[in-house]
C-alpha cells in the first residue's frame, strides 16, 4: 500500500509521519526522505508490498494538477488552523523558505494566505479523495485520532502516542527532538495574537475554508457575504476524524 500525505507547512506533517512510522506494518518519510521513496511508490509492484507513507515537501501542492495520484492507494490530508499555521510560519523562520514576501494589510502577508488557498485547492476540489485529520484532534485526542485513522488506512490499530523521540532521520522540528509527545497548547494561539482587524482579514479572505474545515470564525457574528462574492464557496468538506 502506498500512502501520501497532503498537507500545508506548519500543520503538524512531520510529527503525523513521526507516529505512523512508529506502527510495525509501516514506514513513512519525511520531507526530504519522500525524495528518495516517491522512486519506491512509482516503481511497478510485485507481489506483496511493503507499506510506504511519503510526505513530500508541501511546495508539490503548490501545482496546480499533477500526474501521481495514480500511484498511491489511500490519502490523508493534515490541517490545521490556518491561522495558527500562518503564525507558526512566520516564528519558525520557514514562511519565505522559496516563496517571496506578499503585499501586507493590516500586518499580515496576504501572499502566505494565497499560498494556503493555492496549496489547499489539491483538499477542497476532491474531499472524496482524502481522508481529513485536523492538527488539533490529532493533540488532543490522540487515540481516538489515530484509530480512525488506521481503520481508514485497513491497518490493524496499535498503540502509536506517545511516540519515539524524534531523530534526524525523520527529518524532525527542531523544537520536538527532545520530546516524545505533544499537548494543545499550540491550538488557537491566534486568539491572543491576532488583533481584530486581523482576525477579520482572515475571515474575509479564508472564511469559507475556514468554515468548511471546521474551525470557528475569529469574528463569530460576521457575516461572510462580502468574502462569498469574493470567492467562489468549496465543495463541502468532509471530515472522518473520529
Amino acid at each position: 500500500m502506498r500512502i501520501l500525505i497532503g498537507y500545508s507547512m506548519r500543520s503538524g506533517s512531520t510529527l503525523l509521519e513521526h507516529i505512523l512510522d512508529g506502527h510495525s506494518l509501516l514506514h513513512a518519510y519525511g520531507d526530504l526522505s519522500s525524495i528518495l521513496a516517491l522512486p519506491k511508490s512509482f516503481g511497478r509492484r510485485r507481489g506483496r508490498s511493503e507499506h510506504i507513507c511519503v510526505k513530500p515537501m508541501d511546495l508539490l501542492y503548490l501545482q496546480q494538477t499533477f500526474d501521481f495520484y495514480r500511484h498511491f492507494d489511500k490519502f490523508v490530508w493534515l490541517a490545521r488552523d490556518p491561522r495558527d499555521s500562518y503564525l507558526s510560519s512566520i516564528e519558525s523562520g520557514y514562511a519565505y523558505l522559496f516563496w517571496p514576501p506578499g503585499r501586507r494589510r493590516c500586518g499580515i502577508d496576504t501572499g502566505l494566505i494565497k499560498r494556503w488557498r493555492r496549496i489547499y485547492r489539491h483538499y477542497f476540489e476532491h474531499t472524496d479523495r482524502w481522508h481529513l485529520v485536523r492538527y488539533e484532534d490529532l493533540v488532543q485526542q490522540p487515540d481516538a485520532t489515530l484509530r480512525s485513522l488506521l481503520e481508514h488506512l485497513e491497518l490493524p490499530y496499535e498503540t502509536l502516542f506517545p511516540f519515539p523521540r524524534f531523530n534526524r532521520r525523520h527529518g524532525g522540528d527542531y523544537k520536538l527532538v527532545r520530546h516524545s509527545s505533544i499537548s494543545g497548547r499550540s491550538s488557537q494561539r491566534f486568539r491572543q495574537e491576532l488583533n481584530r482587524q486581523q482576525l477579520d482579514l482572515f475571515d474575509t479572505l479564508l472564511g469559507d475554508r475556514i468554515t468548511a474545515l471546521n474551525y470557528p470564525l475569529g469574528n463569530p457574528g460576521r457575516s461572510l457575504t462580502a468574502a462569498a462574492a469574493q470567492q467562489p464557496p468549496p465543495p463541502s468538506a468532509r471530515s472522518s476524524v473520529g
